[in-house]
């Protein structure tokens, strides 16, 4: 079917002819000057191996001297090679750059600031961030408790929802999952609209998107910039967006380019007046060719060789030396003085912070939100609940029911063993498929000022808790009674507290490597070797702390295994009587009963379970002071 038949079909494919509302009385449209910016970032020199933290690092400008006014109720397009600066433009406009920035911006004539950009800009990011499980209504109405004001209500959050799944044509995929890598779901252009959709739910003024169409395919592609185009013109908002591969259809819809080479600017001007410019200068567009291909490719360094790369270097300079004595320039840096110049543009609390949701309304939400995403993962869900008892089967089987005899110690070192090491073991294969996708939510939440880390790890404990208290419950009842440990229900209590520590434990230092690393296998590798090396030379039941060399012993002292390993051990081995067979050929008689076995491998264990409660709660305590450590040192990535 010919495209030209399908804009005449759907009334939402006509927004070319919509030109910008024209504004009256005191409307006054906003309007964004970048004036001068340079941006400087710095950057290592040679591979990590070659000096790994101590490499020297050298300034590296990615942005000169930009200058740029954009106007409301119009679409802009960035363009331009890989590398020319489209990213970190829009990361300076959106207060999110991390480098060294020289001049300034105005937003309504007032300098920008990272406040008054989070109130009046939204940035959408290249990838996609959004929870598998949920609906795109469940997604969108989250995300509005998330960010509108407290005091709204539910109806009014409702029809502010509806009215964004309205604006970006999403009213026929609204209870349809998003989906994932396994669970099939919205189409990657609707995943993308439900993005852009998230964004426009705090009614922003500006509306940057980084690379909004890679990955769509061409139909798509030109739906959704079609769609902001009416978003623009329709609302009277700022839109600037980059494009990496535009089409010759989407350049018919754009009010704007900017084509960008080496972080300079090579063009900026009315997309009717790009190809008599370039023309001018002595770049004429082939006829039947797409004008924005065509100088994408004159303003690049062809870098295949250094002969290439010499020539395409000189007609990029010319290019830049051209626009920097165009009258184009000269007219947008006079229209900028003379705009600054004026008082600031409207009566506007532009510096005013954002009155959001209540701390509690935001935990709330956040709790409600990975519930809901991890009911509906079935595979995740039951793993939460029956991994871990799915284990009492293996070690029941292999030790069967407890005897009273010599041979018994050694069979209940090794159940004690298992009992504090499948725990942190088992936290690790539970949470390192489902932690990333909420991990990368709150990174673009957290980008956005939703909540803090802490609120964040707050929300995320009383979401996991309930779980890993089911978790260990049912995992130490059926193992604690079907092997025939102690019958005292006290020792049974302990044993299940100290069986839930460390699984919060477990599931809080697999969490704090995920602030690290972003690699998923890299988490699970690094935290299962620190478990085991913890369970190893701490637990005591393969080899007595007391018999090991003397700078072990110290390390023992640092690892969690040794605390959980001496209650489990004093309560099953404290007032056990084990019985002599003086006919038993290879295990000998050495202990008559329980507390001589601890007094050689666990001294004091008795007198000290107190103390070693008291220490393995501090212990898994730590590990979430860890992790927010780990969240506030690694920082927030842009996720580009």
């Amino acid at each position: 079917m010919d495209i030209s038949t399908l804009q005449d079909a759907s009334p939402i494919l006509r927004p070319t002819s919509i030109s910008p509302l024209p504004t009256s009385g005191d409307t006054v449209p906003p309007v964004l000057h970048i004036k001068d910016v340079t941006y400087t970032v710095q950057e290592w020199e040679g591979p990590w191996w070659k000096g790994a933290c101590f490499r020297k690092r050298r300034n590296k400008t990615v942005l000169n001297n930009i200058s740029m006014s954009l106007k409301g109720g119009l679409i802009t397009a960035l363009i331009g090679s890989s590398g020319s600066g489209k990213t970190s433009l829009l990361d300076v406009i959106a207060c999110r750059g991390e480098g060294q920035l020289a001049g300034q911006l105005y937003f309504r004539n007032q300098p920008c600031q990272q406040e008054v950009m989070k109130r009046h800009a939204s940035y959408v990011m290249q990838a996609d961030k959004l929870l598998p499980n949920l609906t795109v209504r469940e997604t969108l109405t989250y995300t509005a408790y998330l960010k509108l004001p407290g005091n709204m209500s539910s109806a009014d959050v409702e029809s502010k929802v509806q009215e964004v799944i309205e604006q970006m044509g999403l009213r026929h995929v609204a209870g349809s999952r998003i989906g994932g890598q396994v669970t099939r779901g919205v189409s990657g252009g609707e995943k993308r609209r439900v993005t852009i959709a998230i964004q426009l739910l705090q009614d922003p003024e500006i509306l940057l998107l980084d690379e909004p169409t890679s990955g769509l395919d061409s139909y798509t592609s030109r739906y959704l910039v079609m769609n902001l185009a009416e978003l623009a013109h329709r609302e009277g908002k700022i839109i600037l967006l980059s494009i990496h591969q535009p089409r010759s259809d989407i350049f018919k819809i754009l009010d704007e380019i900017a084509i960008l080479t080496q972080g300079h600017l090579a063009y900026f001007g009315k997309t009717s007046g790009m190809v008599p410019y370039f023309s001018d200068i002595g770049y004429p567009c082939p006829r039947y060719s797409n004008p924005l291909d065509v100088y994408i490719d004159v303003s690049s360094v062809d870098r295949r060789n250094s002969r290439l790369e010499e020539v395409s270097q000189k007609r990029v300079d010319k290019i830049i030396g051209a626009y920097r004595d165009s009258s184009l320039y000269s007219d947008i840096k006079s229209s900028i003085r003379e705009s600054l110049a004026q008082s600031p543009a409207g009566n506007r609390d532009s510096v005013g912070r954002r009155r959001g949701p209540r701390w509690f309304r935001v935990v709330k939400t956040l709790v409600s939100r990975m519930t809901l995403n991890l009911s509906r993962d079935k595979q995740g869900f039951l793993n939460r609940i029956v991994l871990m008892p799915a284990f009492v089967v293996f070690i029941a089987v292999f030790l069967g029911r407890l005897k009273n005899n010599q041979e018994s110690i050694q069979d209940r070192a090794g159940l004690l063993y298992q009992s504090v090491s499948v725990p942190t073991h088992v936290a690790i294969l539970n949470i390192v498929p489902l932690f990333p996708c909420i991990r990368e939510v709150f990174y673009r939440e957290c980008r956005d000022g939703l909540y803090s880390t802490t609120t964040f790890l707050a929300a995320y404990t009383i979401h996991m808790l309930p779980f890993s208290i089911l978790a260990s419950a049912i995992f130490s009842s059926f193992l604690y009674w079907a092997v025939g440990m102690s019958e005292d229900p006290d020792k049974f209590g302990m044993y299940v507290g100290v069986v839930c520590l460390l699984y919060f434990a477990g599931e809080f230092l697999t969490v704090a490597n995920m602030g690290v690393f972003m690699d998923s296998q890299l988490v699970n590798n690094s935290t299962s070797l620190m478990f085991t090396a913890s369970a190893v030379l701490s637990s005591g039941f393969l080899r007595a702390v007391p018999n090991m060399p003397e700078v072990f012993r110290y390390i023992s002292y640092g690892m969690i295994h040794k605390y959980g390993s001496e209650i489990v051990a004093a309560n099953e081995f404290s007032s056990l009587a084990l019985t002599c067979e003086q006919n038993t050929k290879f295990v000998p008689c050495v202990f008559t009963n329980g507390s001589e076995y601890l007094n050689v491998a666990f001294p004091g264990a008795v007198d000290h379970i107190d103390r070693n409660f008291g220490i393995l709660t501090g212990f898994s305590l730590s590990f979430v002071v860890l992790a927010y450590i780990a969240f506030k040192v690694r920082g927030i990535p842009n996720l580009h």
